[in-house]
């Protein structure tokens, strides 16, 4: 048995069922502030995407009389942002007499209407637009046909960024809390009264769980002829802490197929070498950016066709920072 899916060309021709995004706006947006790294490897791939802009002069040209509110190059900026960090982006359609302008939509004011269409809310503004309004770019997603998704998501299903962000927590609230390290309280020599056991029960409940008590002390006080020893379970536990950290802040970079150089990181035994950092870099604009540049150009050709009706063959010029052969052949008899 064969099954056939057909799709048309044209946007929101099909009724949306799963209008519900497969992750939630406001957690990519926290994940984004909320560690440097993972900042970094987004904006990184945005501007390299992006590189000195289009190369077609009469796809600028074009845009340039389309686009309202900002300039090409920002608009496509913020596009590109936007995919890297919803896995979605949106422009707003304005046909009028003498041809069609374009609007930037933030990705986190959008959600699925009826009928194919969408709505924005800003605050307590709301707006309902219908399915040709908007211009919907999209990445790959297998969790939901409407919409696209990051491809970091690993990262916050596993919680690779939080746990980063916990560790640095920990460890900031470690020197907070005077820097004693975690213990057992001991009692010896007698038994301490109800109330007293209930008070220190509920104080280590209340005031030593979570990163934000990390390595609180306690006193209290005891019967007389009762011995109180406080005996230390770790010393070594901030070595291991720096060890997740490092394995932690690989991951993320690694997930978004960025270099450790090109994040700022230095990897030990590496030669640091301008010649290095260029053949990573290299590898980086070869197999992360320039098919990421394909993609978002396929779709911007798709606009052009059903939109403006031009046929285009939209790229992007790269950055030239690899320098050539003969350039590194000079440096090296320059030494």
């Amino acid at each position: 048995m064969r099954f056939w899916v057909v799709k048309s060309s044209k946007q929101g021709s099909s009724k949306k069922q799963d209008s519900s995004r497969p992750y939630d706006v406001q957690e990519l947006i926290d994940c984004y502030y909320l560690n440097s790294y993972h900042q970094r490897c987004i904006n990184l791939k945005t501007i390299c995407i992006l590189g000195e802009g289009i190369e077609n002069p009469e796809v600028v040209t074009k845009l340039r009389e389309s686009v309202r509110e900002d300039s090409v190059f920002s608009l496509l900026h913020k596009t590109i942002l936007d995919l890297r960090i919803f896995g979605d982006a949106f422009w707003e359609i304005v046909k009028t007499g003498s041809g069609v302008e374009v609007y930037y939509m933030p990705c986190w004011t959008m959600s699925a209407g009826k009928d194919g269409g969408w709505v924005q809310e800003s605050g307590s503004n709301k707006a309902d637009f219908s399915a040709d309004q908007v211009w919907h770019f999209r990445e790959p997603s297998m969790l939901s046909s409407v919409w696209g998704c990051p491809d970091y998501l690993p990262l916050i299903e596993d919680e690779a960024i939080t746990l980063l962000s916990t560790i640095k927590t920990y460890n900031k609230n470690f020197f907070a809390n005077n820097a004693i390290p975690d213990a057992i309280l001991f009692i010896k020599g007698g038994d301490l009264g109800p109330n007293t056991e209930a008070g220190l029960r509920k104080f280590f409940r209340d005031k030593f769980k979570g990163v934000e008590n990390a390595a609180k002390f306690c006193v209290a006080p005891v019967p007389e002829g009762v011995e109180v020893q406080l005996e230390r379970l770790q010393d070594t536990k901030e070595g291991k802490f720096l060890e997740l950290q490092d394995k932690t802040m690989m991951e993320i970079i690694s997930c978004h197929g960025v270099p450790p150089r090109l994040a700022g990181i230095m990897i030990p035994g590496s030669l640091g070498g301008g010649g290095e950092a260029a053949g990573e870099l290299k590898i980086f604009l070869t197999t992360q950016i320039k098919p990421l540049q394909n993609v978002f150009g396929g779709q911007l050709d798709l606009f052009f066709k059903e939109v403006l009706g031009m046929s285009t063959d939209i790229s992007f010029k790269a950055f030239d920072v690899v320098p050539s052969d003969a350039e590194t052949a000079l440096n090296m008899l320059r030494g």
